[in-house]
């Protein structure tokens, strides 16, 4: 099995779990928070393993075009009020089970960012709107 590096693309790798019930969501986040990075997300990449997932910011506004594979869709907002610290973020709303290649947008206006995971993990890590998300190390 090949192992994935911790560092894709030059995008840094995070953990991030909840506040609430501190279950780990993600072991392996990857932060895109530069133009190109956030633009080209998970587009034409393998699906993704478990454990993984793209903390997109700021960011209210996906699509599933040219993805490979369903992913759940989390939307955030950062507790940070000037959004210089990526640490801390309230869960706005969950759009699990997003198939890929449709070209409509998913969007939430209250949300700053987005969490994106491989299709289930949403419901597996029991996310639920108004959770705190931690992301650390």
């Amino acid at each position: 099995m090949i192992q994935r590096p911790r560092r894709i693309n030059g995008l840094a790798s995070k953990k991030v779990h909840s506040e609430r019930n501190g279950q780990e969501v993600v072991s392996d986040c990857r932060m895109a928070t530069g133009f190109f990075s956030r633009l080209c997300g998970w587009m034409m990449v393998p699906p993704v393993s478990a454990g993984e997932g793209l903390l997109l910011s700021p960011c209210n506004d996906i699509h599933m075009g040219f993805m490979r594979f369903a992913i759940d869709a989390v939307f955030l907002r950062s507790l940070d009020p000037d959004r210089s610290d990526l640490s801390r973020f309230e869960v706005t709303s969950v759009r699990p089970g997003l198939q890929p290649w449709r070209l409509l947008p998913v969007r939430d206006g209250q949300a700053d960012s987005t969490l994106e995971l491989p299709a289930g993990a949403a419901q597996s890590a029991g996310i639920i709107v108004g959770d705190v998300l931690i992301c650390s190390g």
